[in-house]
């Protein structure tokens, strides 16, 4: 394997105990909702992403290959995937017509899910 992480700093979230709330797929764009809580609505980080590829969600205790891989370095936070398998997967399925687009890997690790999402744009990462 050699997919590395690339953390996204990030000083204004704080991505530690969050699970995830909600996420909508809708003509393109992904919008995922981050909580602590489910009754805390004020205490909401959304991460959107206005185009996607693709994407896919999956409980992290179903990843421990994945995560024996990383030797541990697959904590909560959101990340950019270096020589990522999902991409290369990607690419070969759309017999590579994506060549020439700059399309990245994120890596979105949560308390209890990990959502991969490949995309050309950069998401916008808000608190509501």
């Amino acid at each position: 394997m050699n997919e590395k992480l690339k953390n996204i700093e990030n000083d204004d979230f704080c991505f530690e105990n969050r699970f995830l709330l909600d996420l909508r797929y809708s003509s393109g764009a992904l919008n995922i909702t981050l909580s602590s809580t489910e009754e805390n609505k004020g205490d909401e980080i959304q991460i959107v992403f206005d185009w996607i590829h693709s994407f896919r969600v999956t409980d992290e205790g179903d990843l421990l290959k994945l995560q024996d891989e990383l030797n541990g370095k697959m904590i909560v936070g959101i990340y950019i995937v270096e020589g990522s398998e999902y991409l290369t997967w990607f690419n070969n399925q759309s017999a590579n017509i994506h060549d020439n687009d700059e399309i990245v890997n994120y890596l979105i690790v949560t308390s209890e899910d990990v959502i991969e999402v490949l995309s050309s744009v950069s998401p916008s990462i808000v608190c509501c």
